[in-house]
């Protein structure tokens, strides 16, 4: 039995690592091997970009308690929120750097 071949211009020449015309199995699993590695990095990036966003939003809102622009009695209002803010934010900050240091141990 022949094995098939692809045809020209096909969608999956990219998967056929060798040029020989012939997608193996082989090279349909370093393919989902790459697709993987790439989520993955998608993922790790996505994650990261996240606990900066959480890490500036904290410094933001903490400049802007301590500025003139916001009322003392607004901010007494708002301090068990702003505690709730903090916590939250500090939990997702500690998590990606927790995930972070025991992925670097594997």
């Amino acid at each position: 039995m022949s094995p098939k071949r692809l045809q020209t211009k096909s969608q999956y020449d990219s998967l056929d690592l060798d040029n020989d015309g012939v997608v193996s199995d082989e090279e349909l699993e370093k393919a989902d091997r790459i697709l993987e590695m790439e989520i993955a990095s998608e993922k790790s990036d996505s994650q990261r970009r996240m606990a900066w966003v959480c890490l500036l939003s904290v410094l933001v809102l903490t400049v802007l308690l301590v500025s003139p622009f916001v009322a003392e009695t607004r901010v007494s209002a708002l301090s068990d929120l702003v505690g709730l803010y903090y916590i939250s934010m500090a939990g997702v900050i500690g998590a990606h750097m927790g995930v972070q240091a025991l992925m670097s141990r594997r």
